[in-house]
């Protein structure tokens, strides 16, 4: 990754858990498992991290790190369940041809994609745009480099004259 480009670090947003807080609120008198709940939900969601950058996004998790590059995503959309609904969250639904990935629990879900789809398009047409790199053309003949040098070790180990040396070396320049 280059130093200028640009990085936007989401996290899934607590409103997204709301059912599930309100069942661990609930749990609490019942030997503490809402306790633990509470504390396996915020965990859990804040090992939860999405990082956008120019040319990929990176899905991390508290074991797994994905990486999809804009070029390859087809198709953005929001999944909204009732809950989403209520707390205005959704998830970012990414299509590439060869996977499905989810950010969950992301706020304006909808612009979320937008903005997505249009960095996908526009990573696609960079690639389409940019130069192919033509290969530079040898400015000497293949293996003129290891003749020259061939030469010079021979002078310096006093096998060829200055004479011979300096007329061989005529036919490199």
């Amino acid at each position: 990754m280059s130093t200028n480009e640009k990085k936007i670090i989401l996290k899934p947003s607590h409103k997204s858990l709301l059912w599930w807080y309100l069942l661990a609120v609930l749990l609490i008198p019942v030997f503490g498992i809402g306790i633990y709940l509470l504390y396996r939900f915020y965990t859990t969601h804040q090992s939860i991290s999405y990082i956008i950058t120019d040319h990929r996004i990176t899905l991390k998790d508290s074991s797994v790190t994905e990486n999809i590059d804009l070029a390859s995503i087809v198709e953005t959309g929001v999944f909204r369940g009732l809950n989403e609904k209520i707390t205005g969250t959704g998830n970012v639904v990414i299509k590439t041809k060869a996977r499905t990935a989810t950010l969950i629990g992301q706020e304006e879900p909808g612009q979320l994609a937008e903005l997505i789809r249009r960095a996908a398009e526009a990573e696609r047409r960079r690639i389409e745009e940019k130069p192919e790199k033509k290969e530079k053309a040898a400015s000497q003949n293949p293996g003129t480099l290891d003749k020259r040098d061939y030469l010079t070790g021979l002078w310096q180990q006093g096998l060829l004259s200055d004479e011979d040396f300096k007329k061989e070396m005529k036919h490199f320049q």
